[in-house]
C-alpha cells in the first residue's frame, strides 16, 4: 500500500481529490484510537488482508474473524494469518448460494454484482448472515465492512449482532456501489442509523466534529468527494 501511494502520480494532476487520498492514513489513526491490545475484530470483505494486518498488529491478544468469498484470496489469507478464523463466505442478509462476479483485472472490485468493465468470471459462493455465523463466545469491538455496494445487505443480516456487541464500525460507501444493487447511498446511511449509530467522516470523527446527517452524507459523495469510507459509533 505504501508503494501504491508513492507511485500515485495522479495526485499531482487532481489535487482536488487529496481529501479522499488521505482516508487511508485517517483510517489507521482511527484504529489506533479504538482498537485496544485485546479487542476482537471482524473484517468483512477481507481482500488480501491490508486492514486485517492492522487489526492483528494493534490487537495481538484479540481473537479475530474475517470473511472473504474468493477462494484464491482465502488460501492466501489462511497462510498469512494463521491465528485468524477465515471464512470462505459472502456475508449478506440471507443464507444460501449466490453468483459472485470476479474481475481479473481489478480484483478489489469482486462482488455480488458486476463492477467496472469486464471480462468477468463467475463463481458460486456460499452466503450467510453475520447473525448466524459470528462467534458468541466473545464480544467484538470493531468491524470493518468493504463489500462493493453490498454493505447494506451485510448490516441487514447483522441486526442482532450489532444490538448485542455494539462495536465501532468502519464501512465503505462511494457514490456508485449501492446502485449495482438498485439501492441508493442514503439507504445505507439510514440502515446504520437504524442500528443506533452515529455516522462520521474519518476526518470529522478524528477532529471531534458532529456526526453527519443525510444531507451532509450525500454532499460528501459528490465530486470532488469528501468521503468514501465512514466511521460509525454507537449512539
Amino acid at each position: 500500500m505504501r508503494l501504491r501511494r508513492a507511485l500515485d502520480f495522479a495526485r499531482f494532476r487532481h489535487p482536488e481529490l487529496n481529501e479522499i487520498r488521505g482516508e487511508d492514513t485517517r483510517m489507521l489513526q482511527i484504529l489506533k484510537r479504538v482498537v485496544a491490545v485485546d479487542t476482537n475484530c471482524i473484517d468483512v470483505g477481507c481482500h488480501f488482508g491490508s486492514m486485517l494486518s492492522r487489526m492483528t498488529r494493534l490487537a495481538p491478544q484479540g481473537r479475530h474473524v474475517a470473511f472473504e468469498p474468493t477462494p484464491d484470496k482465502v488460501q492466501f489469507l489462511r497462510r498469512k494469518f494463521g491465528d485468524v478464523t477465515i471464512h470462505e463466505i459472502a456475508l449478506s442478509d440471507h443464507a444460501g448460494e449466490a453468483t459472485f462476479w470476479v474481475n481479473p483485472s481489478a480484483s478489489g472490485l469482486n462482488g455480488l454484482k458486476r463492477h467496472g468493465e469486464g471480462p468477468f468470471t463467475q463463481l458460486t459462493v456460499q452466503c450467510a448472515r453475520l447473525d448466524d455465523v459470528a462467534p458468541r463466545d466473545r464480544r467484538f469491538g470493531f468491524v470493518k465492512i468493504d463489500v462493493e455496494g453490498a454493505e447494506i445487505l451485510v448490516l441487514r443480516g447483522a441486526v442482532e449482532f450489532f444490538e448485542r456487541d455494539r462495536p465501532y464500525l468502519l464501512f465503505e460507501c462511494g457514490p456508485a456501489g449501492p446502485e449495482a444493487f438498485e439501492l441508493e447511498s442514503v439507504d445505507l446511511f439510514r440502515q446504520v442509523r437504524e442500528l443506533g449509530y452515529e455516522v462520521y467522516t474519518t476526518r470529522g470523527w478524528l477532529e471531534s466534529r458532529p456526526a453527519v446527517d443525510e444531507q451532509a452524507f450525500l454532499r460528501a459523495l459528490e465530486f470532488p468527494y469528501a468521503a468514501f469510507n465512514w466511521f460509525a459509533s454507537p449512539s
